[in-house]
């Protein structure tokens, strides 16, 4: 039966998910759906409004979103360990104290290839199957793109030179764009704002386009979530330089070498810095040109006071959370950059924290 043929290996196969990556695809969907619904309040017509993110966040359509966009991760995941153990990409080392060996429980032998097709498979359906409970046309065609790019960056886009970069980081960029064109069709069914009771209607914002929302501070978070996964992908590919080139794919730094791999994360780490914190920080532009009390608060010795008070103001939370976050970033590939890419310990802490740095910057648009 099929249960027993899967079952022991549920564990390893939940692994291969990488499970690590679910809080942010869960953030990603979070922020998408905030900016559609706060893109809605500020362009209707009441005022009075109540919060529409939570409402949004529950309902069954947005949820479907959500498992699509989960399994979308996973099914992506799978498919590529899968060819990659398959080809010789990945390999067992004898080496157990490498501490940048990752976990490959196909390669190791601990689960079988004909399970993993199945389970894979498994994913795929359902994943085709929630897309049809996606609201909007334009969001169900996003998530069917891309599971279909996931699959052919694996089998046909990775061996390609900075085509495999490119579509990786589009994808997790898109991210929460569906999810905001998702929120934005449940918003402009009467239905959905009927349920939340009187003083909630269409109002002025039901006549705008859905793409609007790429107006918003939405559109900062693609083009950082863009430029940092490239950054990201980049180091990862400068890990993988010598068995992708023993398996004959030119990766960057396999094609270029390491050193100018290293430069053009550093140039990707700093794009995703200038337009993470410019989400934060050009709002405060006008105040400070104008002088007046932000300005002197910044001349001035802050007092514990002060500090806490500016934490607790919306903008200021922003401003700090985008500078730690991209600065962490910066920090780490630049270090990288120092070594020409020759320091495999230290690209794989930048892998690590950039994650860290992801969520800070996430975070900063909340």
């Amino acid at each position: 039966p099929i249960q027993h043929y899967i079952r022991p290996y549920l564990k390893q196969l939940f692994l291969l998910c990488r499970p690590v990556n679910f809080p942010i695809v869960a953030l990603f969907h979070v922020l998408g759906v905030q900016q559609a619904a706060h893109l809605w309040q500020t362009t209707s017509a009441s005022s009075a409004s109540p919060s529409l993110l939570l409402p949004l966040l529950k309902h069954p359509s947005i949820l479907m979103v959500l498992l699509s966009l989960l399994l979308v991760t996973s099914t992506s995941m799978i498919t590529n360990d899968y060819y990659d153990a398959r080809n010789g990409v990945d390999s067992t080392s004898n080496d157990t104290d490498n501490e940048n060996e990752h976990y490959h429980p196909l390669a190791q032998g601990e689960v079988p290839f004909s399970v993993t097709k199945t389970f894979d498979s498994y994913l795929y359906a359902i994943l085709l199957l929630s897309s049809a409970f996606v609201p909007g046309v334009f969001s169900r065609l996003m998530v069917l793109g891309g599971a279909i790019i996931t699959y052919l960056y694996t089998v046909h886009l990775k061996p390609r030179t900075w085509i495999k970069n490119l579509s990786c980081a589009a994808l997790v960029a898109m991210s929460p764009v569906t999810s905001g064109l998702a929120a934005w069709h449940v918003l402009c069914d009467g239905a959905f704002l009927k349920s939340l009771g009187s003083g909630v209607g269409l109002g002025d914002a039901a006549t705008i386009s859905s793409f609007s929302i790429l107006k918003s501070p939405l559109s900062f978070l693609v083009v950082a979530l863009f430029a940092g996964i490239m950054s990201r992908e980049i180091l990862m590919d400068i890990t993988d330089c010598e068995g992708d080139a023993q398996a004959g794919i030119e990766t960057v730094p396999v094609r270029y070498g390491k050193g100018v791999a290293s430069r053009v994360a550093l140039g990707c780490s700093f794009i995703s810095a200038m337009s993470a914190c410019g989400a934060s920080l050009i709002p405060w532009i006008p105040r400070l040109v104008e002088g007046g009390e932000p300005l002197r608060n910044l001349i001035a010795m802050p007092s514990i006071s002060s500090i806490t008070t500016l934490l607790t103001k919306t903008q200021a939370r922003r401003a700090l959370l985008s500078v730690a976050g991209s600065g962490m970033l910066l920090q780490r590939t630049y270090s990288v950059w120092k070594t020409k890419g020759e320091d495999a310990n230290l690209c794989e802490r930048a892998i690590r924290e950039s994650l860290i740095s992801v969520l800070l910057v996430l975070a900063s648009f909340l």
